[in-house]
């Protein structure tokens, strides 16, 4: 019979052959592997509850704190999806029922759409993808210049429309989008509701479901557009917060799991300082598994047989910068959180507040006001005449 300190003991889960293979190999196989934890199954459950829906809405918003593992989360809604589909994919090759793409941070000050459905054109197969363009009327009037590249000589519009019909060609029926909120990059929030709009539609000409991945600025759905709040629905990946029953266990088992997948000739025992770790990720897995495979691949690199809290506390996350993460998760929660049915009863018999304007101050300089084309004083340059020989 067992006692209590021998089942304690931390156990290797890790393929043998590996403590014999290269540093490469080692790290590798510990950065691919996928954890099931409490939270990311709650959220998994709602999403492919909500997508499996035939009068479900037609966006997703998957949204949490940064490292929380929404990047896995997709991944694993991905692949659920695409096995859906296997039949389907077997009568008819050419269907892609999953499209997963990641929305790229714009180089100026918005973002580019442009890109966006270019990019999601190439992912989508279609081998006409260079004949998208928008020819000028007099395009050989120079012949000795070259002609732009097929992705500068296309419009938004006529890569928009391509898409609409590959998506309806493919059957597409969801697309994924990873970091979603890239989307909300725009130069002024006034533009934001062209950035929902322009979802909308997407979602209307295609009939796709669209899915967006993102922190917790995806949000601001809520705040600008009604009717895309009318066809959505939000999934919270949260944080493990140790205020809230259950979550100091299952953070505990989370590190445990990860903890015996690292390939090392000891196996480390993390878990009894679990709350030190809680404390240096702020309850976000995917930061706690960046922070094992550094201590894993600098282990390798100094031949240590394994790996303690001592070791690990030389690779974690400084107070100042974990600071600014949980402030803004914190941030987010709050933004997270519903109101309560009375403020909708108050709003619904009230309206809106009025806004008072504030009186004008008295003390004020008025400008007079100009007619059309008169012009305003200025100073006029003094001194320095040319005169012309």
């Amino acid at each position: 019979m067992k006692t209590q300190q021998q089942a304690n003991v931390p156990k290797a889960d890790f393929p043998p052959e590996l403590l014999q293979a290269s540093l490469k190999e080692r790290v590798d196989y510990f950065k691919t592997r996928l954890i099931d934890h409490s939270l990311l199954n709650v959220a998994f459950k709602k999403a492919m509850a909500a997508l499996g829906s035939s009068s479900g809405p037609r966006v997703v918003t998957i949204t949490g704190p940064t490292g929380v593992g929404k990047t896995t989360m997709a991944r694993r809604i991905y692949r659920q999806l695409m096995k859906n589909y296997e039949a389907e994919i077997a009568a008819d090759p050419s269907m892609v029922p999953v499209l997963g793409i990641n929305a790229i941070p714009p180089n100026g000050t918005s973002f580019n759409w442009k890109d966006f459905y270019f990019r999601l054109l190439e992912k989508n197969g279609d081998v006409l993808l260079d004949h998208k363009l928008n020819l000028p009327r007099q395009g050989n009037m120079f012949p000795e210049l070259l002609s732009p590249p097929p992705s500068e000589g296309a419009t938004a519009d006529t890569l928009r429309r391509a898409l609409e019909k590959c998506i309806r060609t493919r059957r597409t029926k969801f697309l994924i989008v990873d970091e979603g909120h890239h989307l909300m990059m725009v130069k002024d929030d006034g533009r934001l509701e062209y950035q929902f709009e322009s979802l909308k539609s997407l979602t209307i000409e295609t009939d796709v479901i669209i899915v967006l991945v993102g922190t917790y600025r995806l949000l601001d759905i809520r705040e600008h557009s009604g009717q895309l709040v009318r066809r959505s629905e939000v999934v919270p990946l949260s944080r493990y917060d140790f205020r809230r029953q259950g979550h100091k266990h299952s953070f505990a088992s989370a590190l445990a799991t990860l903890q015996n997948k690292m390939p090392l000739e000891e196996t480390p025992d993390l878990v009894p300082d679990a709350e030190y770790f809680y404390l240096k990720t702020g309850g976000c897995i995917g930061i706690l598994k960046d922070w094992l495979t550094r201590c894993l691949e600098q282990a390798i690199l100094e031949n240590r047989k394994t790996v303690d809290t001592e070791f690990a506390s030389r690779f974690a996350l400084d107070n100042k910068g974990l600071t600014t993460i949980i402030e803004e998760a914190l941030a987010g929660e709050a933004k997270l959180s519903d109101v309560s049915l009375d403020s909708i009863k108050t709003l619904l018999a009230d309206g809106m507040p009025k806004v008072i304007d504030a009186p004008e101050d008295p003390n004020k300089k008025k400008t007079p006001k100009r007619r059309v084309g008169e012009r305003n004083p200025v100073r006029d340059q003094t001194g320095g005449f040319h005169v012309a020989p």
